[in-house]
């Protein structure tokens, strides 16, 4: 009798262990995109993706997909904001990906719905950066194939926290940085 007790209270420790988890994950949505040619010449936010595993990643070749990637998350965003108003939206996008995040948070800046992070690693033809948006990084690379453009923030933005990562890396490589990674990771999961 006194071993199932102990046992009960075990379980009930470990049942909660596991719930808050689930719950932590289950009160993100994570959106990772990447640049038409990752598929092709590299691994794009492949292995970032594997160290978030509730995130949702889109591969795609070619731009006639940019469209549906670009409703599907939007309408995501949108349905998981309308359903639980402090859920942490966070987007994260390579090269042409980067472009399409700039875009899909400024959409999302239209429809009232909160950015928590927005990661832009790489990119071109960026949006500006609008004040739904809470936290922003600029994350550019060093080397001969690199675009070192910077998302700006929105005239009259004074809200979004926007840093700057530099990574001694190419332009294929920087999504696959440690120090990117790290660096996304952290943003997601803080507050």
């Amino acid at each position: 009798m006194h071993f199932s007790r102990k046992f009960l209270v075990l379980f009930m420790v470990l049942a909660t262990i596991g719930t808050s988890t689930v719950s932590n994950a289950a009160s993100r949505k994570v959106y990772l995109v990447n640049g038409i040619a990752s598929t092709i010449l590299g691994y794009g936010l492949t292995n970032l993706k594997k160290k978030i595993p509730y995130a949702r990643h889109f591969k795609y070749t070619t731009t006639a997909a940019t469209g549906a990637i670009k409703r599907g998350i939007i309408n995501d965003a949108i349905r998981a904001y309308n359903a639980d108003s402090s859920v942490k939206i966070s987007l994260v996008g390579i090269s042409y990906g980067a472009r399409m995040v700039t875009e899909i948070a400024s959409t999302l800046n239209s429809k009232g719905v909160p950015v928590h992070y927005l990661a832009v690693i790489e990119g071109k033809k960026l949006s500006t950066i609008k004040v739904n948006v809470t936290k922003a990084d600029n994350i550019t690379c060093t080397g001969g194939t690199c675009a070192r453009i910077r998302a700006k923030l929105a005239s009259g933005n004074r809200r979004t926290r926007l840093g700057d990562l530099v990574v001694h890396t190419g332009h294929v490589a920087s999504s696959d940085s440690p120090r990117v990674h790290s660096r996304v990771i952290a943003q997601i999961n803080s507050n």
